[in-house]
C-alpha cells in the first residue's frame, strides 16, 4: 500500500497542485451578487412574518421569535435556550411559512460566507487558477482531503451549492471532463457482502436505490416515486455510514420507530449484508483494527470502550472504514494509472482535481474521445470488483456543465 499506492501518488498530487484549477472570478462574483440579493429578500420576508426586525443569525433571537412570538412547538430547553438547529427547523417546516425561509436563509449565508466570499482572494493572479493542497495522511479512512481552500466539500445536494461549480472553468484551449465512479461504495458493499440481490441489481443495470425501495418497502418499481426512492437511498448509504435509527430519523424527518423498522427490514431483506456488517465488527473487535480491500489498517479503540455509545461509534467506524477506505484506495490506484497513461498519450490532457469518487480532467476538445477511454479504463481496471466498477463521464466548459 505504501510502496505501490501512497508513494507513486505523491507525484500525481504535486502535478495537480502546481497546475491548479481555473476560476471565472466574474462568474463567481455574479453568483455572489445573486445570492446576496436573495439573502436580502429573505431577510425582509422573515422580518415581515416575524412582526419586526431581529438578528436571524442569532439562535437566541430566532428561538424567541419562533417559540415565544409565533408560538411554534419548542423542543427541550437546553442550557443556552431552545435549539434552532437543522433537525428542529426541519420538523417545523410545515408549521409556519417563516421556517422554510429561515432554512433557505441559513443555507445561502453559509454558502456565501464559506465559498463565494473567500474564493476570489485565493485565485493566483499569475495564472487565474486556485491551487489547493491535497493531504494524504489526514483522513483516517485513507481518503484524500483538500485545504486552502477545501475544494472537496463544495455542496452538491442543493441547486445553490451546485451553482458555485459553474465558476470552475476549463483553461483556455481546453474543456473539462468529469469522470465519476458510479455508486462505488454500494458496489463495494455488494462485493464484500456477496449479497445476490444487490449484485443482480448492478449486473442488470437497474436503479439500485429503486430496487432497494421495492425490496424494503414492498413498492412495485412501476409505482415508485422520488420520495420512496430517496428513503431507500438514505437507508442504503446509512448502512455504509453505520447510521443509527436516530440519525436516519433525523435525516428523513420521520419518527425514530419508523427509522428503526426501515433498517431492520433492510437487513432482513439483505441477509448477506447483515452478516457482513456483523463479521466486520467482530473481526475488528478481535483484532483491534479494520482492514480495507487493499490492506489499509485503521485502529478502532472505540470498539472496546467502556460506554455503549463509544462502542456503537466503533461499530459504525469499522464498517464505514472498510467500505469508504477501500473506495479511497481504489481511486488512488486509478489516479496513478490515469496520470501515467495520459502523459504517455501525448494528448495534452491533465488531471486538475480529485473529489473523492470523481476525477476532473482538462482536455483539448479534439481529443475528448481518446482521453475519455484512457481515464475510464484506468478507473474501471483499478480493482476487480463483483459487481464491476463503472464510470459516468460528462464534458463541458465548466465543472457544473461537465456534471450535467
Amino acid at each position: 500500500l505504501f510502496r505501490d499506492i501512497e508513494m507513486p501518488l505523491i507525484g500525481v498530487l504535486v502535478s495537480m497542485e502546481n497546475l491548479g484549477v481555473a476560476i471565472d472570478v466574474a462568474r463567481l462574483e455574479e453568483i455572489q451578487r445573486q445570492m446576496q440579493a436573495e439573502i436580502s429578500e429573505l431577510t425582509e420576508k422573515i422580518h415581515d412574518l416575524a412582526g419586526g426586525p431581529f438578528t436571524i443569525d442569532s439562535p437566541k433571537q430566532l428561538a424567541e421569535v419562533l417559540f415565544e412570538r409565533l408560538g411554534l412547538p419548542a423542543g427541550r430547553k437546553g442550557k443556552t435556550g431552545y435549539s434552532t438547529d437543522r433537525r428542529v427547523l426541519r420538523s417545523l417546516e410545515d408549521k409556519h411559512p417563516i421556517v422554510p425561509l429561515v432554512v433557505r436563509y441559513r443555507e445561502l449565508v453559509k454558502l456565501e460566507g464559506t465559498y463565494l466570499a473567500p474564493l476570489p482572494g485565493l485565485v493566483d493572479p499569475a495564472d487565474g487558477r486556485i491551487h489547493t493542497t491535497f493531504n494524504q495522511t489526514v483522513a483516517e479512512t485513507g481518503r484524500l482531503s483538500s485545504t486552502n481552500p477545501n475544494l472537496q466539500n463544495i455542496p452538491v445536494r442543493t441547486e445553490a451549492g451546485r451553482e458555485i461549480r459553474d465558476a470552475f472553468v476549463a483553461g483556455e484551449g481546453f474543456t473539462l471532463m468529469s469522470c465519476d465512479y458510479s455508486q462505488v461504495e454500494l458496489r463495494i458493499l455488494a462485493h464484500c457482502s456477496g449479497e445476490p440481490a444487490l449484485r443482480d441489481a448492478f449486473a442488470e443495470g437497474r436503479d439500485v436505490h429503486a430496487a432497494t425501495a421495492s425490496e424494503v418497502f414492498g413498492v412495485p418499481l412501476d409505482d415508485m416515486d422520488r420520495e420512496v426512492r430517496d428513503r431507500a437511498k438514505a437507508v442504503n448509504f446509512g448502512i455504509i455510514y453505520g447510521i443509527s435509527d436516530f440519525g436516519l430519523a433525523e435525516q428523513l424527518g420521520i419518527p425514530r420507530a419508523d427509522a428503526r423498522e426501515y433498517i431492520e427490514t433492510y437487513l432482513a431483506r439483505y441477509p448477506r449484508v447483515e452478516a457482513f456488517v456483523a463479521s466486520t465488527i467482530a473481526q475488528a473487535t478481535e483484532d483491534g483494527y479494520v482492514t480495507t480491500l487493499l490492506g489499509r489498517r485503521r485502529a478502532i479503540p472505540e470498539l472496546t470502550a467502556r460506554t455503549q455509545q463509544q462502542r456503537q461509534l466503533g461499530e459504525r467506524l469499522a464498517v464505514n472504514t472498510l467500505i469508504q477506505g477501500s473506495a479511497a484506495d481504489i481511486i488512488k490506484i486509478a489516479m496513478i494509472s490515469a496520470y501515467a497513461a495520459i502523459a504517455e498519450s501525448g494528448t495534452g490532457a491533465r488531471m486538475v482535481l480529485q473529489i473523492h469518487d470523481e476525477l476532473l480532467v482538462e482536455c483539448p476538445p479534439d481529443v475528448v474521445d481518446p482521453v475519455r477511454a484512457i481515464v475510464v479504463d484506468a478507473m474501471t481496471d483499478a480493482y476487480d470488483l463483483d459487481p464491476p466498477l463503472a464510470v459516468e463521464v460528462g464534458v463541458g466548459p465548466t465543472w457544473l456543465k461537465a456534471k450535467a
